[in-house]
């Protein structure tokens, strides 16, 4: 018997073949995006699903909250495919006690966010950013930057991301160090890497264990005008401590994304740049992560798919 497949999400972000591959998996309803926005009509349409597929981007900060009320309200849920990395706002233990299999996509966004390293290299190496905001501002004051061919890049951490950021820094004749061990790439303990990278970028799990890895103490390791990128996630640096450093000139320029600066040590510092989080919004990398849940649902429906 075909099994019940609810996506929350609406028809209209999935390609046809997607469609057609979802609806040989079972009997599938779409979110109506026109009407149907509210918890109350996700649950009325999940109440009979067998399998949930969820994306928590739109719902934004309650994903967490309305998931759960969701599967609470659905007993025969036995499949949840989720369409992120990480499954770290779901109950897992209340998936496994309710013998709800969970599945997520592979990292569909490590080349997006790797060629969005690349353009934050160039830029903050040129000054682009900074001089651009001076002339929105109308204080254009042209300060010269400098070539990256030749500069050293470190890496911090381990993910595909970074193997990805390794090799295009290594195209533009960076030397390119990391604290993990890639292919064709020097490995450096973390010391030496702060003290002797013209440019660090951050690639860290965003968790507890990694709250201001970046702290005071290893912010003064950092060479003098060092350039700092951060896309893992605000929380992994100390922005008390690097406003400090920025404001000494220490610190040359840190860029990251955010929703917003408002009070944050960062605020009005004209060297930390502040971008959106869209590194990981490409055509590429949306259309890699609707195949990868397509996948993951018609998985759970015992149908696999290619």
């Amino acid at each position: 018997m075909k099994k019940n497949i609810v996506v929350l999400c609406s028809k209209e972000e999935f390609s046809v073949e997607q469609l057609s591959k979802l609806d040989f998996s079972g009997q599938v309803s779409f979110v109506n995006s026109k009407s149907e926005s509210s918890l109350e009509d996700l649950i009325k349409l999940s109440k009979n699903a067998d399998i949930i597929g969820f994306s928590p981007d739109k719902i934004g900060k309650s994903a967490s909250e309305w998931l759960f009320q969701i599967l609470e309200k659905s007993p025969n849920v036995k499949g949840l495919a989720l369409n992120t990395i990480s499954s770290d706002y779901i109950d897992e233990n209340y998936c496994k006690e309710r013998g709800i299999r969970v599945f997520t996509v592979p990292d569909y966004k490590a080349e997006a966010v790797a060629e969005h390293v690349l353009l934050f290299l160039l830029g903050s190496a040129k000054r682009a950013f900074i001089n651009e905001r001076r002339t929105y501002r109308r204080k254009y004051k042209p300060e010269l930057g400098f070539e990256i061919a030749g500069k050293r890049l470190g890496i911090v951490g381990s993910d595909l991301t970074a193997q990805k950021v390794a090799r295009l820094a290594k195209g533009l004749g960076m030397a390119v160090y990391a604290t993990a061990r890639f292919e064709d790439v020097y490995r450096q303990e973390l010391d030496g890497l702060l003290r002797d990278s013209d440019f660090i970028s951050i690639h860290l799990p965003n968790t507890e264990e990694n709250k201001k890895f970046l702290n005071k103490e290893r912010i003064s390791r950092l060479k003098q005008n060092a350039i700092v990128i951060n896309l893992a996630g605000r929380e992994i640096v100390d922005e008390r401590e690097m406003s400090k450093s920025l404001l000494s000139g220490s610190v040359s320029q840190y860029l990251f994304e955010s929703e917003s600066m408002n009070k944050s040590p960062l605020e009005d510092i004209e060297t930390a740049l502040m971008f959106k989080p869209y590194s990981g919004l490409t055509r590429e990398a949306q259309e890699r992560n609707k195949y990868w849940w397509v996948r993951s649902i018609a998985n759970l429906a015992g149908v696999p798919t290619s």
